[in-house]
């Protein structure tokens, strides 16, 4: 992987996850966020939470814990850590950026609504701070290959916030499953849709033999061959960049970048 020498390029990057604080992506957050900023605060769930999308935990209290100096885990959601860190850390001098991720798997089409990584990213927007979510796709979750995230991202989040100058940056940011090789763009992507087919339900009985129910989904993206949809770009092992605002557009308006550009 390629080493970056770069300056710092802001003073404090608050990170947070919905795979929970012992996910192997936050580590690899933790590490690209090192080389970005001057100090990384780390505020993740205590537990895996996604699919919390912007929830906040109003009928039960948040307890926290220390994992480390800067490092705390979250009894709540996604969006509870960045509203609590912000509450109970930095008062009138909030993070620069906020980062949310690295996702064990994309977040891309349907899937982005119900997305807690990209729900701590609106969050922070909402309270004034810029964010990114970055998650990595997969073909395998028991084999997950971090590298495209970890030797790319770091550039991908500069030249975001140098297009930006930070102050409206707010992005989804997804990387292909494959090697860090074989990625050769960063293209701009829209959100599609049609992903999800129909919901599933997966019915069980307790141990006092009373029912329960397992939530999820049917999911189909053959259908989705526009080019500049999130689903094609990554299956074109590019890394696609998808505004969560939508007046966003990469910098100097261009639509893709290759990596050396970068």
């Amino acid at each position: 992987m390629t080493a970056l020498v770069d300056e710092p390029m802001v003073n404090r990057i608050l990170i947070t996850n919905d795979d929970g604080v012992a996910a192997p992506g936050l580590t690899v957050l933790i590490k690209i966020a090192q080389a970005l900023a001057e100090e990384v605060w780390v505020v993740a769930p205590e537990h895996d939470r996604s699919g919390a999308g912007q929830s906040i935990s109003l009928h039960s209290p948040l307890r926290i814990y220390q994992h480390g100096v800067n490092h705390y885990a979250v009894s709540g959601t996604p969006a509870d850590c960045v509203l609590f860190a912000l509450a109970e850390w930095f008062g009138e001098t909030p993070p620069d950026l906020v980062l949310s991720g690295v996702n064990s798997g994309a977040n891309i089409s349907d899937s982005v609504q119900y997305s807690g990584t990209v729900g701590a990213v609106l969050t922070a927007e909402h309270m004034g701070v810029p964010g990114i979510a970055l998650s990595q796709a997969f073909l395998n979750r028991d084999e997950i290959n971090w590298s495209p995230v970890a030797t790319w991202g770091e550039r991908v989040i500069r030249k975001l916030w140098q297009g930006e100058a930070g102050s409206r940056c707010c992005w989804n940011v997804n990387f292909p499953a494959c090697d860090a090789a074989q990625v050769t763009h960063v293209r701009w992507a829209r959100q599609s849709t049609g992903s999800i087919q129909r919901t599933r339900l997966l019915p069980g009985q307790d141990g006092r033999s009373l029912p329960y129910w397992w939530l999820g989904f049917e999911r189909s993206s053959s259908h989705i061959v526009a080019p500049d949809a999130d689903v094609a770009v990554l299956r074109d092992n590019a890394i696609a960049i998808t505004p969560l605002r939508s007046e966003q557009s990469l910098p100097g308006g261009q639509a893709s970048y290759r990596l050396d550009e970068l």
